[in-house]
């Protein structure tokens, strides 16, 4: 029409974005498919799809062969989850989906706003069957709701899904050393090996995008947090602020040297570049999920590679993240995605039983078995770890996730909090801000998060 302005890509995306999601939630366009009776819906991705499908054809009886008559899948583009599309259903109390796939700090704060169905109190599932560490990961207060001291288990991961600190196993053996504890034990590593090792370029790489995820493991290594475990924003307390100084100086002190500087970062900002680069032999630290195990023996696998690339995945080791000197622990920020239940779509007891169904088939023990062998996902019921085959899932699992001074925790829940301080750790690393001025503008920023004392 004349004088209309042409749409922009921008507003296109998010008309379709919005169009999108109100379908299975809000019911505006036309009426959503009214499902079969005994069907609940829930939201999937292409790995647990695969599973159920693998299953169904292994399996002798019809639990899984009937899985889509029972169970109706909503699939959420992957190009969506940054956008989280479920708050739009959750926020206005649709019943729709039933039970939903989300990240752990997803978790965390659609719990704490009362959004999700506490699992062990109801008898849908037992937290004693999952690692300790992950289903407290996986649990948050509900005081609020249900009036219970405590934290409430309110998702089932199936797997487990940190990051930790991927070493070449062979060249440590070779000089008859121990993967490092404390960033002191990495530095002199790696000012003695990378003289003499003239394949390595690095020492360490790590992610200069999403960095946050890499920093939270290195700032509680150094005693800090950022929230306490009632969620209050603590980052402006002294000891903390003081650890977030000390552990990003640490990591910007390398830079240069042993971790690349701010001129060479933006070469590792495309995805899977910090992979390819630790498996043609150009680093002798990377800092990854776990998951990347799978990856590199991949790359492997396909035995095209320049000279000095990894040929056999028994030269890479994996370790915790190392932390500093005298701290007792050391930490992975757990990444793994777990079942939840939508509170506002519990409303009668056959709802209840049914969810109750769909979670134990998508983490039962032979669904995470079959994960760990074609997927190489470190499972997370302990009867399933103690039948476990895959060499790199239990190496992954004991060497890092079970050690005694590992701790498992996810990253704020507050997803403002993630950001500002994702970007103002990124200018710090390009060297656009000094420690100081980047903690001082982020804690401006976040001013109005601090609780009165």
């Amino acid at each position: 029409m004349p004088g209309r302005k042409p749409k922009t890509a921008g507003e296109r995306i998010a008309r379709w974005m919005v169009a999108l999601l109100c379908l299975p939630f809000l019911g505006c366009g036309p009426p959503p498919e009214i499902p079969p009776p005994r069907t609940i819906t829930y939201t999937f991705d292409a790995p647990t799809k695969e599973l159920i499908g693998l299953l169904a054809q292994k399996s002798q009886g019809s639990i899984y062969k009937d899985f889509d008559r029972n169970f109706k899948g909503l699939l959420v583009p992957e190009s969506l989850l940054p956008y989280e599309p479920f708050v739009l259903g959750l926020s206005t109390e649709s019943k729709v989906p039933t039970v939903l796939l989300l990240d752990a700090p997803w978790v965390q704060r659609y719990g704490v706003a009362g959004w999700l169905y506490e699992l062990e109190r109801t008898g849908v599932f037992d937290r004693s069957e999952l690692v300790p560490a992950v289903a407290e990961a996986f649990s948050v207060p509900l005081t609020q709701i249900t009036h219970r001291p405590g934290k409430e288990l309110v998702a089932v991961p199936t797997y487990i899904k940190g990051n930790i600190l991927f070493y070449r196993l062979d060249i440590l053996k070779r000089y008859n050393l121990k993967p490092p504890r404390t960033w002191e034990e990495l530095r002199a590593m790696c000012r003695k090996l990378m003289p003499q090792e003239k394949s390595l370029k690095y020492g360490l790489l790590i992610h200069p995008t999403n960095s946050i995820n890499d920093f939270y493991p290195v700032l509680w290594g150094f005693g800090g947090r950022v929230i306490d475990d009632e969620g209050h924003f603590v980052l402006p307390q002294r000891a903390n602020s003081d650890a977030f100084l000390a552990a990003l100086k640490e990591i910007l002190s390398m830079q240069g040297g042993i971790i690349p500087g701010p001129a060479e970062l933006k070469r590792f900002e495309p995805g899977g570049t910090l992979r390819a680069a630790f498996f043609q032999g150009q680093a002798l630290f990377m800092i990854n999920w776990n998951t990347r195990m799978k990856d590199l023996n991949d790359l492997i696998a396909k035995g095209q590679a320049p000279p000095g690339s990894l040929t056999g995945i028994g030269q890479v080791g994996v370790a915790p993240i190392p932390a500093q000197t005298g701290h007792p622990h050391r930490y992975t920020n757990i990444g793994s995605f777990g079942w939840a239940v939508n509170r506002f779509s519990v409303t009668d007891p056959e709802v209840i039983q049914q969810a109750k169904q769909f979670i134990r088939m998508v983490s039962d023990e032979q669904f995470q078995l079959l994960a760990a062998e074609t997927m190489g996902q470190v499972p997370t019921l302990l009867r399933a770890l103690e039948k476990v085959t895959n060499k790199e899932v239990l190496q992954v699992y004991r060497w890092t996730f079970a050690q005694k001074d590992m701790v498992i925790r996810a990253r704020p829940h507050n997803r403002r909090i993630n950001n500002v301080l994702e970007k103002y750790l990124q200018e710090a690393l390009y060297g656009q801000r000094t420690p100081e001025a980047a903690l001082a503008t982020a804690l401006s920023e976040l001013k109005d998060l601090v609780v009165p004392q």
